[in-house]
């Protein structure tokens, strides 16, 4: 486990689904999904800790991918499969157990939905609509043959098409800071991933999920739009986002003048990536600006043009420099955020990295 590292304590999934026209057999999606490790090798694996403190995945001894079947409500006020994504999105995964994904099918009278969730260290959102579509393609084609892919390319110095720059200073400031923070002999185990999990979510219990959907002739109609005006389905869903929000709560805030973005990586890794399953996401984050009294698709292209810019001179794997920190220390930011544990290297570290406040107004990812 490399740079991803940062996320293993995330108490926060990835979930993804499909919307089937009809039924699924549940063996049927079974045999498809236990088939699929083979394509897919981080769909078996489990989290192995090393005595140093670094963590590695392993496939030996790996239970099969859990799959729960439930019925749809017909008289709840919202539907079932997001119902059943909040649940999944509260539900911690058993890291040295595995495996760190698991499926639901929710049933319908008209439709099915296969829900997908994933731990974030071995997945994106991108990775999770690659491994539904081989699942319902082996569900509608039961013999076909699974064709397997290379081994996930690892995000490391020697990959990166841009590796991020490193000075003798900072490496020697490095070394200092694992010594100091390695004689602490700070760790966690599973107990501690759990109550982690359980902080989290009782103090996020504000935060609602809301579906609403585009249809097809909408999707096309977007995406046309979009292309004859010159900007991104992303550029304008920001724009989209960045007016309501100034029409609703204001720029007062100064969080509400940064907005952040998720960033594939997938195209700048070598051997490319493909469609493995992986962590391959970074962020972008900057301050949009808006301006309401622009016509919507003026302003629109005003903030395509910024988002080009801050593409253009941000680093996306900035997360390798979490490699030149002690893994434990990473371990320990997201337990120093939540109240679990009192250390002032952590809290300093967490303030570094700006999770210790509210750092966006909006956020919006996609699935490439």
């Amino acid at each position: 486990i490399h740079a991803e590292r940062v996320l293993l304590m995330l108490p926060a999934n990835v979930i993804m689904a499909a919307r089937v026209t009809g039924t699924l057999n549940t063996r049927d999606v079974q045999t498809a999904v236990e088939r699929l490790r083979a394509r897919h090798a981080l769909l078996a694996v489990r989290v192995q800790f090393d005595t140093d403190g670094g963590a590695r995945y392993v496939a030996d001894g790996v239970p099969a991918v859990p799959l729960r079947e439930v019925p749809e409500a017909p008289d709840s006020t919202e539907p079932r499969w997001l119902q059943e994504a909040i649940r999944e999105s509260r539900t911690a995964f058993p890291l040295e157990q595995g495996p760190l994904v698991r499926f639901v099918i929710v049933r319908g009278k008209e439709h099915t939905h296969l829900m997908v969730t994933g731990h974030h260290v071995i997945c994106d959102g991108r990775s999770l609509t690659f491994l539904l579509r081989d699942v319902l393609q082996l569900v509608a084609r039961p013999d076909a043959e699974v064709e397997p892919l290379p081994p996930p390319t690892p995000i490391t110095a020697a990959t990166v098409d841009r590796p991020p720059r490193s000075n003798w200073l900072k490496r020697w400031v490095m070394r200092l800071l694992a010594r100091r923070w390695n004689r602490r002999g700070i760790s966690f185990d599973a107990g501690d991933r759990e109550r982690l999990h359980q902080a989290f979510w009782e103090r996020n219990t504000a935060p609602r999920a809301l579906a609403w959907e585009l249809d097809q002739v909408q999707t096309a109609a977007l995406a046309a739009r979009c292309q004859a005006e010159g900007v991104t389905v992303n550029s304008a869903l920001w724009t989209a986002l960045l007016a309501a929000q100034h029409e609703v709560q204001g720029d007062a805030e100064p969080f509400r003048r940064q907005a952040g973005m998720a960033v594939s990586t997938r195209e700048r890794l070598q051997p490319p990536v493909g469609e493995a399953l992986g962590f391959y996401a970074s962020s972008l984050s900057l301050a949009p600006g808006y301006d309401p009294g622009l016509p919507f698709w003026d302003a629109a292209r005003a903030v395509h043009r910024r988002i080009q810019r801050a593409l253009a001179r941000t680093d996306v794997f900035r997360m390798l420099a979490a490699e030149e920190l002690p893994p434990t220390l990473l371990d320990a930011l997201y337990p120093a955020k939540y109240g679990l544990l009192e250390d002032r290297m952590a809290a300093r570290m967490l303030a570094r990295m700006n999770w210790d406040r509210v750092a966006y107004g909006y956020s919006l990812t996609n699935v490439g």
